[in-house]
């Protein structure tokens, strides 16, 4: 067994353990509500798919798909890509598509702005980092799929690669929930 092997068993150890240890703490008195009565069980079947669309699976399954796509496009080294004049066509509609949209979005009137006008809060830094890579991905794959690589096997390299990553984050994002309602 290896060590991302281990870690995943830890933390399924962990998941499987904490409604026992609420039920447990709950007893003894301690203030934390149980996820083994009435009310924790509702929950808990509720809420049980929340682990699934949670931040951290999103985020885990958007790096492993760019850790792919830049492995397997052939972006690296940089260095060598930039003397590419194909390389140096993407990077021009990519600046000519992508600039003018963030302007426009940071424009005073635009609606992607926070109430009081400004940058934080704003849907726009809410939704910055997933545009960002979206778009780098996108890029990727039409430099890649230009020296004829499968879109395919760049978009799941990294999921290959570390096929414990994404139930490892669907595990963790059960019990930091767990311990979210335990402590409400």
């Amino acid at each position: 067994m290896n060590n991302s092997e281990r870690v995943f068993v830890f933390a399924l150890v962990v998941a499987a353990l904490l409604p026992f240890v609420s039920w447990v703490l709950s007893a003894l008195g301690v203030p934390c509500r149980s996820i083994l009565d009435e009310e924790g069980l509702r929950w808990l079947f509720r809420h049980i798919n929340d682990c699934i669309h949670s931040r951290l699976v999103m985020c885990v399954l958007c790096c492993l798909m760019m850790q792919g796509v830049i492995k397997e496009s052939g972006i690296l080294p940089l260095g060598r890509a930039f003397r590419e004049a194909r390389f140096l066509r993407y990077l021009a509609v990519y600046a000519i598509v992508f600039i003018p949209v963030l302007l426009a979005a940071a424009a005073p009137e635009s609606p992607l702005l926070s109430v009081t006008g400004g940058f934080a809060g704003s849907p726009l830094l809410d939704g910055l980092l997933f545009l960002g890579w979206f778009s780098f991905i996108v890029f990727c794959l039409c430099y890649g799929h230009g020296k004829h690589e499968s879109w395919t096997k760049m978009l799941t390299h990294g999921i290959r690669s570390y096929p414990l990553f994404i139930p490892l984050a669907i595990v963790l994002s059960f019990c930091w929930q767990c311990l979210a309602y335990m402590n409400s």
